[in-house]
């Protein structure tokens, strides 16, 4: 029988937890297939391995050395540029949900009080307001640069 140590335990723990939500999502897709009485397909299997594929590609694959390498107009050029720049985009999303959801958090310490849902849709319009702030001047740089269209 083979021990691991804490270390490697905590370090393959925090390497599988960005995974959770997905294996969640994927539970309960074939959940509700089975709870429609519906026959539970691959779906469920499918998603998984697609967010492996696609994590591997973005955590493997040296993007900002292959990309100089591609014919600038190319097919494999523009699709490239495309994921990055959605890629980039879902990470200040994610920072901009983070920081709203704290700000929520620190301003309304008590989650199912009196204005709780209103500090959440607060919050969650500040969000949507600032992604789209934020995601006006993205595309401005793009214009900037050349490459929007």
């Amino acid at each position: 029988m083979v021990l691991r140590s804490r270390g490697k335990a905590r370090r393959l723990t925090r390497r599988l937890l960005p995974l959770l939500p997905i294996v969640l999502f994927a539970g309960m897709l074939a959940l509700m297939q089975w709870v429609a009485g519906m026959p539970v397909t691959w779906l469920w299997l499918k998603t998984i391995v697609v967010c492996l594929a696609a994590m591997a590609v973005v955590r493997f694959l040296p993007w900002d050395r292959w990309l100089f390498r591609l014919r600038r107009g190319s097919l494999l050029f523009q699709l490239t540029l495309f994921a990055l720049f959605v890629r980039h985009f879902a990470v200040i999303l994610l920072a901009e949900a983070r920081r709203a959801l704290t700000a929520r958090s620190l301003a309304a310490p008590n989650q199912y009080g009196k204005g709780w849902f209103r500090s959440l849709a607060c919050a969650v319009s500040s969000f949507f307001a600032r992604s789209i702030l934020r995601a006006e001047r993205f595309y401005a740089g793009l214009w900037v640069r050349g490459i929007g269209e």
